[in-house]
């Protein structure tokens, strides 16, 4: 098969183009995960996450997804907020062994975004009154290369769903 030079200089021009839009239109993984201590399979769980459908990566390295969107208000630093969560490592999601659970025990939480890990900080702040999200948080904004007794080993990839169910003095419906 002999194809004209010009046939080929607009075969080879199309192909560039669809691979620079593809390029410009696929998210990339590797650059949306930042550089971690986790190990080989917790940053492969990382980067797939990442490129997940409705996953928001902030500059942090915190990964969320929005699973029910509130209508209240945002809480400040020291707002003390009434939460149901459950936590488990990246190696048990989405349905394995939890580390902690306040839908397990029945009763929601109470505690401010400045005292609970970074992630956690950084969500608490962006989520309205209502809301109920899906975290993922590297060990750089968990608990880094600390081990959490048996259940949490050091620089381990941790995966909560919060329900941010009111917040002292902020309102639930804006």
């Amino acid at each position: 098969l002999e194809l004209e030079p010009q046939t080929c200089q607009a075969v080879l021009k199309l192909s560039t183009m669809k691979l620079a839009l593809i390029a410009l239109l696929l998210p990339s993984a590797l650059a949306a995960v930042k550089k971690t201590a986790a190990n080989a399979k917790e940053t492969a769980f990382l980067e797939e996450y990442a490129t997940g459908e409705g996953t928001q990566v902030t500059d942090s390295g915190l990964m969320y997804r929005v699973l029910k969107d509130g209508s209240g208000g945002s809480p400040e630093l020291a707002t003390p907020c009434s939460c149901h969560y459950e936590g488990r490592t990246a190696t048990n999601y989405p349905s394995g062994k939890t580390f902690d659970s306040s839908y397990a025990r029945g009763q929601p939480t109470t505690f401010a975004p400045r005292q609970v890990i970074a992630a956690w900080t950084e969500a608490m702040q962006k989520m309205k009154v209502g809301s109920k999200w899906e975290l993922v948080c590297p060990p750089e904004i968990a608990y880094g290369g600390r081990a959490m007794g048996s259940d949490i080993p050091a620089n381990s990839v941790l995966v909560f769903t919060m329900e941010m169910l009111s917040c002292q003095g902020v309102s639930a419906e804006l």
